[in-house]
């Protein structure tokens, strides 16, 4: 665990993993996120460390590795409002440490108008969420035959497990490791018709590799519609934003972790650290005097 949280420390200090940012979406990647706050559903659970390394982090575990036929969901304690006439994007960070047998099932992260839990297995926690206008960005990692060959990235919509469009990545086990986060973001690109249907995409990104997939959708009955006070007019959806995962006859754990939060010092911290260096060069140049005259 200290590795894998040292490893993502020193790129975000690098700033090789920074967030996306957009008028619109969530970025999980850029800041600490409080996965305790949320709300969980089935096995899913949450915790913060602080190793002593300076940093605290928080991880959303859906599934736990060695557990098999869980299935888990977290979403965000309130909902957000999106218009889906305007681009937005969401990312985040997630790995699938391994279980003991073969790989499965999958997870995914969803838009709801309701924070749920659906099926396991194969269903990823996502088939049958009780919002029929969900739309969902999916990690698959079993296949039965005919499906698309796993692990792929899916797009999902209404609650179903068929794919609108899927990408086979063709990574094998190569997806499971308990030591390494990949980076994800979804990004939506609306139709310029004013219909509130566009292009959603999903990402994953490896070392000096990245796969995504894209669909078509349509998103004008996902989430309550929110009203201008002021104007009454329509601004946009009140959505859900969050992850589901099951293992089924598999156990591999599915977690999403936040970024670090890295300590920021107070104002008077700052203020004193800028007194001191303020105090050494007025000795260092006392020195150089005394030197001078000495010589």
């Amino acid at each position: 665990m200290l590795r894998k949280h040292s490893f993502i420390a020193a790129l975000m200090a690098l700033g090789l993993v920074s967030g996306a940012h957009a008028a619109q979406g969530v970025s999980l990647n850029s800041g600490f996120t409080d996965f305790t706050t949320w709300n969980l559903f089935g096995s899913a659970t949450a915790i913060n460390e602080t190793p002593g390394n300076g940093f605290t982090y928080s991880t959303l575990k859906l599934t736990a590795p060695g557990v098999g036929g869980r299935a888990g969901a977290g979403f965000a304690p309130s909902a957000i409002t999106l218009d889906f006439n305007q681009a937005f994007t969401f990312d985040f960070h997630f790995f699938i440490p391994p279980g003991s047998v073969v790989r499965g099932d999958g997870l995914t992260f969803t838009l709801a108008g309701t924070a749920g839990l659906g099926n396991g297995g194969s269903g990823l926690g996502y088939e049958g969420l009780g919002d029929s206008y969900s739309v969902a960005f999916a990690v698959d990692t079993f296949h039965f035959s005919g499906d698309p060959v796993s692990p792929s990235l899916q797009i999902l919509q209404a609650g179903s497990v068929a794919p609108l469009a899927f990408t086979e990545t063709g990574l094998g086990d190569g997806i499971r490791d308990r030591n390494f986060q990949l980076r994800a973001i979804v990004d939506y690109a609306p139709s310029g018709s004013n219909d509130e249907t566009g292009t959603l995409t999903g990402s994953i990104f490896l070392p000096f590799q990245s796969f995504s997939v894209s669909a078509l959708v349509d998103l004008n009955a996902l989430g309550p519609v929110v009203f201008d006070p002021q104007s009454g007019d329509p601004i946009g959806h009140s959505v859900f934003y969050g992850f589901t995962a099951a293992n089924g006859l598999a156990d591999d754990g599915h977690f999403i972790t936040s970024g670090v939060a890295l300590p920021v010092p107070e104002p008077s911290t700052y203020a004193m650290l800028l007194a001191g260096l303020v105090m050494l060069g007025f000795m260092a140049r006392r020195r150089l005097q005394w030197a001078s005259q000495a010589v």
